[in-house]
């Protein structure tokens, strides 16, 4: 048995005699401070995310204080010495670049505070990778899938040469779903023209774009793969500012306009729903710091591809409201019901979100 299991399992057991036959929704604890540390509100996948887990935080009784990085990763490990110097019982992050993440879990480790990232990775595989006591698990989703149902969704709307706009190289996350990417379009043939690895803002968006349009002539590029959707979207201006109907622009995340774009035909592609980890990170989180072992160190949320065929299935449920109710919240939790079972949860949501939304 490892510490990782042994240390709740022992907190379980100083609890047990003060719970006697009581049930054990009427120990929830409800003065836990968890604190949250990621990017600022500029796109829809933070946004998203915020906004669940708010109402995670909200179900279960716990008082959340976010906290951003400024998309700079001193400011990321700045702030996580700055959080956890104030004591909260636990942190959720999402780590900017790997490097970023690895000092935040060190930072856990020496102040013996847990804490779980949610989204991009801190190494590629928990059990393999990671040895401590405190960074306790991280939440991403399936960056295989991910990347091929992109390189899919490019296949099957019959694009032959495409370039791309991708995130930094030392995100870890990023280089697996571009991978996933690579794979479907090397099986249906279809060419790479050029590349470009940089931070994804829409600035970064629009300017490689127009790179790609000076220097590919119509049928020399069909189409821009962009990973993120302010990227994307200012991927996308450059290609109406210059009259180039020829391009589509395939990007993911998903908010109010993209999903209009995609509903006008503009934006062939996209595909979200990633953004639940940060929720499912804190009902983690939450029962860990209950004494409940954590049961999945590494989950995997599976994307949710959006066309003109669901968009408005999509837009009209998981961009209003709180997607699942509070007693679906806490039904996910041990600490309200034992027999929760989050990744079980976790592993059918792609296939099984319209049963929760409509």
């Amino acid at each position: 048995m490892t510490y990782k299991m042994l240390k709740p399992m022992l907190v379980t057991a100083i609890m047990l005699p003060l719970a006697g036959a009581a049930a054990a929704e009427s120990h929830a604890r409800s003065d836990l401070v968890i604190a949250d540390l990621g990017q600022p509100e500029t796109n829809p996948w933070v946004i998203n995310r915020h906004r669940f887990e708010r109402c995670v935080a909200d179900a279960l009784g716990v008082e959340l204080k976010e906290f951003d990085d400024q998309n700079s990763e001193e400011q990321h490990v700045a702030q996580a010495e700055s959080i956890i110097a104030g004591g909260p019982d636990g942190l959720i992050f999402n780590p900017l670049t790997s490097p970023a993440g690895i000092q935040v879990a060190r930072l856990l480790e020496e102040n013996d505070i847990p804490g779980i990232a949610v989204g991009r990775l801190v190494v590629s595989s928990y059990e393999d990778d990671y040895e401590g006591e405190d960074f306790v698990a991280q939440v991403t989703q399936n960056n295989d899938t991910w990347g091929q149902a992109i390189g899919k969704a490019t296949a099957d709307l019959g694009h032959k040469k495409v370039a791309m706009i991708w995130n930094q190289k030392g995100v870890t996350s990023a280089e697996e779903i571009w991978a996933g990417v690579q794979s479907e379009l090397e099986a249906a043939g279809i060419e790479v023209i050029a590349e470009a690895w940089d931070r994804l803002n829409r600035e970064n968006g629009q300017k490689y774009a127009e790179q790609y349009i000076a220097r590919f002539a119509p049928e020399e590029i069909d189409a821009i793969i962009v990973l993120g959707a302010v990227a994307g979207l200012g991927s996308q201006f450059a290609v109406d500012q210059a009259g180039r109907g020829d391009i589509a622009i395939i990007t993911t995340d998903i908010d109010e306009q993209v999903a209009q774009f995609i509903k006008d035909g503009k934006l062939a592609f996209s595909i979200g729903g990633h953004w639940m980890v940060g929720g499912f990170g804190l009902i983690q989180l939450y029962d860990y710091l209950h004494g409940h072992p954590i049961e999945d160190t590494q989950p995997r949320v599976g994307l949710i591809p959006v066309t003109a065929e669901n968009v408005d299935v999509y837009a009209n449920s998981l961009l209003n409201g709180c997607i699942l109710s509070p007693e679906t919240i806490r039904s996910l939790s041990k600490v309200h019901n034992p027999d929760a079972d989050l990744p079980g949860f976790i592993d059918a949501w792609q296939a099984t979100w319209q049963d929760h939304v409509l």
